[in-house]
Formats: structure tokens, sequence, C-alpha cells
């Protein structure tokens, strides 16, 4: 009885012998691109965009080759895995043995970092993946030796190590004649001869910060009466906070003075930003430009601050499994986790910024947990102790695929688009020019519209990425749950366990205190109310 209610995952579907011979057909070669630039200028954004319309248009081309997706990493840098998802993802897929082929363009697009590179070529070749680098004409599957790109991987990573060194001595010459870096601030902007010139409608929220704070008052107080007053910040917003009006106290710029190289990047391979405790030299640029308060009274806010300054705590940051998944639905912003009086709760970051931001009150741990497995139990529950575990199963084995189904579906609508672009300006006709012009402009319009689903689609298949561990723990679970003879009640354990639930559920909106939006991994919805409290 158990196993007709919560099915069987090791069975072969359609009743197949395993003894029967498979058919002959001739295998396509699997073939991924990985394409990578490091800066999102424009002259960089139109080689990332020239490098995948190559690559689709290459693989979908080259008889024997079949296309299974353009992995990327936009604004990254090549010295550290760590920041690139895109990279990541290839890797994974192709240690699932989805990827026969990878192309990229150079070694140096692929790492900088020798002992990554080499490590990650070892391990796909061992698995059987190709990996073709255009520029150096380098295929691995034809490799006798590590030598030649061990050599060139080197060389990569001396590259990026004298182009750091280059812009470290382009950044000291400029820092010698007098001039420093213009970072976008309040109170000031840039002009056409490269002079920082105050705004005055700026300017105005700096001077009232420096004398509300030599009045006693803190940071966060400051904030909390800029949000009342709808100051805007740079960005146009108005969620002040106390680190944005410490920023604007400490710094030194407002004084019409500037210190040159505050911080450096300690090596460039991590790429770390470090503090300037004299390892390098400083530049001090006096009167520099038109002050907005003066020395004395940047001097004396500093002076309140050392005395309002706490003991330093630890500032390691904890992960929990809700952390950046509980979004506030009166706002957008959100939910952080606290302990109040022994009880975890997760609270709105614009409300605990001001009430003037966001009136959503903060919410019990104990509560959202309820919420979500109310919601699972309305997706997967058949009756009273029994449930659906084989969908379960099925939905966590599918997330991926139906997401890669999703980005080939909408790749290959784009592609069409560009191949009709192409051929629209091929065949452009003088005495036609207008009505060519008219279906430019529309099959534009198409792939704008195209591209902007795409980003927004990837933002999501990238929380789901995020959220591989908790799927892959949660299947080994229910392949354990699935052996024993009544898997019910350490199920229903299971389901007070959050990890356990997010392995479905991806992201939480929180409506009200009591009223939740649950999005599953499909991307489907489903809206819970809890009786009050």
């Amino acid at each position: 009885m158990a196993e007709a209610l919560f099915g069987s995952f090791g069975q072969s579907a359609g009743g197949l012998s395993l003894m029967d011979p498979p058919a002959e057909q001739p295998k396509k070669l699997r073939v991924a691109a990985y394409v990578r630039v490091s800066s999102l200028s424009d002259e960089q954004e139109g080689s990332f965009d020239n490098q995948k319309t190559h690559y689709t248009q290459l693989i979908r081309s080259t008889p024997g080759w079949k296309m299974v997706d353009i992995y990327v990493d936009q604004g990254r840098t090549g010295t550290s895995m760590a920041k690139r998802p895109g990279f990541n993802r290839l890797v994974r897929h192709a240690t699932e043995k989805k990827i026969d082929i990878i192309l990229c363009k150079s070694v140096s697009r692929f790492a900088r970092n020798v002992i990554d590179a080499i490590n990650t070529i070892r391990e796909l070749t061992e698995l059987g993946v190709r990996i073709i680098f255009d520029k150096e004409n380098i295929d691995t599957g034809d490799m006798a030796s590590e030598f030649i790109l061990t050599m060139l991987s080197a060389t990569a990573q001396e590259e990026s190590r004298s182009i750091s060194e280059n812009i470290n001595w382009a950044l000291a010459k400029r820092f010698e004649r007098g001039e420093p870096v213009f970072v976008r601030k309040l109170g000031y902007q840039k002009n056409e001869q490269k002079e920082w010139i105050i705004i005055e409608e700026e300017a105005h929220i700096v001077r009232e910060a420096f004398e509300e704070a030599l009045n006693g008052k803190t940071p966060s107080q400051i904030a909390k009466q800029f949000i009342k007053k709808k100051y805007k910040k740079t960005n146009g917003r108005t969620d002040w906070s106390s680190t944005t009006v410490r920023l604007i106290l400490l710094n030194r710029d407002y004084t019409g003075d500037v210190v040159c190289q505050k911080f450096y990047t300690e090596c460039h391979l991590s790429h770390k930003r470090v503090v300037n405790d004299g390892e390098r030299n400083q530049y001090f640029l006096k009167n520099h430009h038109e002050l907005i308060v003066s020395r004395d009274t940047f001097e004396a806010a500093q002076r309140e601050l050392e005395r309002r300054k706490k003991p330093n705590r630890n500032t390691k940051v904890n992960r929990y499994p809700l952390s950046s998944r509980i979004q506030c639905g009166k706002c957008g912003g959100n939910l952080h986790r606290f302990i109040c009086r022994g009880v975890v709760r997760w609270r709105c970051e614009n409300n605990v910024k001001s009430k003037e931001l966001c009136t959503m009150r903060s919410i019990k741990e104990e509560v959202i947990r309820e919420a979500m497995q109310e919601a699972f139990l309305e997706r997967y529950r058949i009756a009273r102790f029994m449930y659906d575990m084989e969908r379960m199963y099925k939905d966590l084995t599918r997330a991926v695929a139906a997401r890669d189904f999703s980005y080939n579906r909408l790749r290959l609508d784009l592609e069409r688009i560009l191949l009709e672009e192409n051929i629209t300006l091929i065949n452009a006709n003088g005495s036609e020019a207008d009505n060519t012009n008219d279906k430019l402009e529309q099959l534009k319009s198409k792939r704008t519209s195209i591209e902007k689903e795409l980003k927004i689609k990837e933002e999501w298949w990238e929380l789901l990425d995020q959220d591989f561990a908790y799927r892959e723990e949660a299947k080994t679970k229910l392949e354990e749950l699935d052996a024993l003879r009544d898997p019910a009640s350490p199920l229903q354990k299971e389901l007070q366990n959050i990890s356990f639930l997010r392995a479905w559920v991806v992201r939480v909106k929180a409506i009200t205190p009591m009223s939740f939006s649950m999005q599953w991994i499909d991307d489907k919805e489903t809206i819970i109310e809890l009786r009050k409290e």
C-alpha cells in the first residue's frame, strides 16, 4: 500500500526491458561555450554580444553538434572562480555529463589563475570533456602533454599581474599630478573641465548632517530625520541608513581636501581591497576644490564619532536558509534575521531604517516556517498522513531541466530574430529603405523584449543554482524515506526543518505578518493565510 502511495524512484519508464538492444542512431556531440568579459563598458559589451552570437551560430551550423548553452559571466574577474556563477554552472553541468565539448575564446578568458585553470581542465579531461580555445588553437582532447597549456595559463596569470601593476603605476602618476579619482558623492559633481563643483540642493543635506552630529545626534537618528524630510540620496532614493550618514561624516572630501589611495588592492589574484595603513604611498591634495564644511567642523565631527564609537564586534556575516529569500510585500525590501528575547524574528530592512519607509511588523521565524509547511502540504499531500513523494522527487529533478528548456526556447527565439535582422540588412534595397527601417525597428523591439525577459529569468535561474545543495540533500532524504515501510512519520519530522522545505520553496513574500506567498522551483506561487496568533 505504501509503495503505491509514495511511488518508487528505481523503476524504468515504459516497462522497457534492459535486454532490448538500443537503436543505432548517430550521437550528436553536446557543445557549450563559455563567454566572459571583465567589465561592463560599451566596448566590452559589444565583444560580449559578438562572442555569444558567434558561438551560437557556430554550434548551430556545425553538423554533428548539438547546442547545450552559452554560459556567461559579464563584468566578472577571471582570477577568482568564486565570483563567476556562469563558469561554476558550466563546470557543474560538465561533471553531470551534460556536455561533451566546451568552446572558449582564449585561455585568459577561461581563467587567469594557473592552479584553477589546470585543475579544472584536468578534472574535465578526466570526464571526457574537451575544451577548445580559439585564439591559441588548442584542443585539450588532442593534447599529449599539459606543458603548452600550463605555459599559456601562466602567461595569462602574468598578464593579469602586469595589467594590475600598470594600473597602479598609472594611478600613482595621476595622483602625483594632483588628479584624484572622482566618485559621485552627495554635494558634488564633475564638470567638463574635470573640476569638482558644488550642487547646492545636495550640499545643504551634507551641512545638516555635520550640524546634527555636532549637536549630539547619532548617524541613526540623523538618517531617520532625513527619511522624514524625504531627502534624496545620489541614487534618488530616500531610504537613508546610519551607514550612509556615517560615510558622509567620515568623508574628508567635503573640506576641499582629498586624500588619494586610502585603499589599495592587496593582490591581483584575490582582488581584496584593504585599508592603506602606510603600505603604499598616500597623496594629500590640499584645497583641491571648493569646500562644503570647514576643516574645524570636520575634525569636531570626527572627535564626536570617536567618542561614540563602540567596541569592535565580530563582523562575520552568518547565512541562514531564509537569508535574502524573504521579500517584504509592502515595500519590496529584504527581511533580515534578528533575535529578540530569545525568539528568532525577521524584520524588513526599510522598517529598521524608519517606519516612514515601511510599516511591516517583524515576523517570528516559526510563523514563516509554519506557512512554508502549510503551502508544502497543500501542494503535496494526498490525504491525511499520505504524501505524493514521487512528485516531490520529480519536481526536484526537473527544476534545472525546466530552466534549461525555458532558456533554450528564449535563446532560439533570439537567434531567429538576429538571423532575420541579418537577412533584412543583406537584402536591403535602396528604393525600399523606409520599409527596411520599419522592419528592422520591429525586429529590434522584439529582440529587446526577449533580452529583457532573459535578464529577468537569469536572476531567477541564479537563485535556483544557489539552491543546488538544498535540492541534493532533499533528494537523498526522500530516497532514504522511500526505502522505509512507513515513511509518513519521518517525513512529518522533516517538514519541521526549514532547510528541507527550502529545496522546493525558492522565495517567500510576506504580504502581511500572517499572510505569505510561496514561490516554488517551477515558478508557481501558493498564497497561505494563517490564523492570527
